[in-house]
């Protein structure tokens, strides 16, 4: 009887052993899916107030939105007079700078991904996708954030350009880094867009010129 009491406790701990580190993995799997989740909400409303601040470029230009599934690391695509944009929009919050070897920091230290590698080969992607169905555009790559404040000059993050959102149309309506396109080809490219991101042109988000 004495053997089966300490048998009873014994199987008792580890039971309760197993039950603590259960519910400490759950927790952490939980734990993990939250922050996922509100990541993505975060992104999700960084995105919005983009989109919302591209509404006010003028009616040649056409913004179509809602691209990622599709698309990889592009949010919006924005085609008109000055050329090509591809933008990915960014919800982080401190200070972005550039790293001085291409890359960013957030607030000193590099972030999870590598946002100027992963942007780049969004563009290129898109860019030869793009080739295929039309001529040969070049298409800028942009990182736009919504809640951080951006020190990262033009030529210090390769080929991507990295600003806030409020300066996103002023930058875009900039003939500095413009590749001139006229109505045909803006149509196109924007037909082109719409066929890679699986989109109709009746349905998808998109503000089309007047």
């Amino acid at each position: 009887m004495h053997l089966t009491v300490e048998l009873a406790l014994l199987l008792t701990a580890l039971l309760g052993v197993f039950a603590f580190s259960v519910y400490r993995w759950v927790s952490t799997k939980m734990d993990a899916v939250d922050r996922e989740r509100m990541s993505w909400r975060r992104g999700a409303l960084g995105e919005l107030l983009t989109t919302e601040i591209l509404k006010s470029l003028p009616d040649s230009y056409v913004v179509i939105s809602d691209v990622t599934k599709k698309l990889g690391n592009i949010d919006q695509v924005v085609v008109g007079p000055t050329g090509v944009y591809v933008i990915d929009v960014k919800n982080w919050k401190g200070t972005v700078k550039a790293d001085g070897k291409g890359e960013v920091l957030l607030n000193g230290k590099p972030p999870d991904k590598a946002a100027i590698k992963n942007m780049l080969g969004a563009v290129m992607d898109f860019q030869n996708k793009l080739k295929a169905l039309e001529n040969d555009y070049f298409v800028r790559g942009l990182l736009v954030f919504s809640s951080a404040y951006v020190e990262a000059d033009f030529g210090s993050t390769r080929h991507i350009h990295c600003l806030r959102d409020d300066r996103v149309v002023d930058y875009i309506q900039n003939k500095t880094f413009a590749q001139t396109l006229n109505g045909d080809h803006i149509d196109r490219v924007t037909t082109g867009t719409l066929q890679l991101a699986g989109m109709d042109k009746r349905f998808a988000n998109i503000k089309i010129p007047a």
